[in-house]
C-alpha cells in the first residue's frame, strides 16, 4: 500500500489536487478534513458546547461516519454539501484542537485507507503524524489573498483565525516536515500542479522498480 499524503491550510488547494490526482492515477482519494467537518456536522446538530470537549465527545463518540466516492454521511444520513458552508469548518477548525477527538479520527483514516488500499489522502496532518511514511510527501502554500478568494463563503478575518488555530494547537499543527516538497499554488493551474505530484509519483515508481530514484526534500 502507497500514498501520496498531501497537507496545508485552508485554500491552499489540497482537496481540487487531491481529487484530480486520485481520478488520473486510478488511485483511491480520502479528504481527512471531510472526517474533522463530518464530527462538527453531528456535534452542532445535537446542540453540543463546542468549547467543551466532554460535550462534544459524548456526541461524536457515538456518530457514525462514512467518506466513499467523495461522498459524506453520518449516520445514514448523506451531509456532502451540509458540511461545505463556512459555520461547519468554523466549527470542524475548533474541536480538532480536542485531542481525544483527533486520536478516534486517526484510528479511523488509518483503517479507512487500509480498507481502500493506494490513495491519495489530504488534510492538515497527514505527513507529520498520520500517514508519515507516505511515499510521496506534498505541502502546499499559497498567498493569504488568494486563499480566501478560493473560499467566498468565507471571511479573511476567519481564514486567519483558522490558520492560527490550525498551526499553533499543541496536537498535530500543521507543519512541513523533512522530505515533503513544497509547491506554492498561488499563480499555478491545477493541472500545473497535478503535473508536477505526477512526476513525484512516477519516479517514486521508477525508483521501487531499481529505475531511478524518488526526488523529495525540495521546493517548486
Amino acid at each position: 500500500m502507497e500514498l501520496i499524503a498531501i497537507d496545508g491550510l485552508a485554500g491552499t488547494g489540497k482537496s481540487t489536487l487531491a481529487k484530480s490526482l486520485a481520478a488520473r492515477l486510478g488511485l483511491n482519494y480520502l479528504d481527512t478534513g471531510a472526517t474533522f467537518r463530518m464530527m462538527a456536522w453531528a456535534a452542532l446538530s445535537s446542540k453540543a458546547n463546542l468549547e467543551n470537549e466532554a460535550e462534544v465527545m459524548t456526541t461524536t463518540d457515538a456518530a457514525l461516519i462514512t467518506f466513499e466516492e467523495g461522498r459524506c454521511f453520518v449516520d445514514g444520513t448523506e451531509v456532502t454539501e451540509a458540511i461545505r458552508t463556512d459555520a461547519i469548518s468554523f466549527a470542524a477548525s475548533k474541536i480538532a484542537v480536542f485531542p481525544r477527538l483527533r486520536e478516534r479520527l486517526l484510528w479511523w483514516q488509518r483503517r479507512w485507507v487500509a480498507d481502500h488500499g493506494d490513495c491519495v489522502v489530504e488534510g492538515r496532518d497527514m505527513t507529520s503524524v498520520v500517514f508519515p511514511d507516505a511515499a510521496v510527501k506534498i505541502f502546499l502554500v499559497a498567498d493569504p489573498q488568494v486563499r480566501a478568494m478560493r473560499h467566498p463563503e468565507a471571511t479573511a478575518d476567519r481564514i486567519a483565525e483558522r490558520d492560527k488555530r490550525d498551526s499553533e494547537r499543541a496536537v498535530a499543527p500543521v507543519q512541513k516536515v523533512p522530505g515533503a516538497v513544497e509547491i506554492d499554488t498561488t499563480s499555478l493551474t491545477v493541472e500545473e500542479v497535478e503535473g508536477l505530484v505526477v512526476d513525484l509519483w512516477e519516479k517514486h515508481k521508477s525508483s521501487r522498480r531499481g529505475i531511478g530514484e524518488t526526488s523529495n526534500g525540495f521546493r517548486i
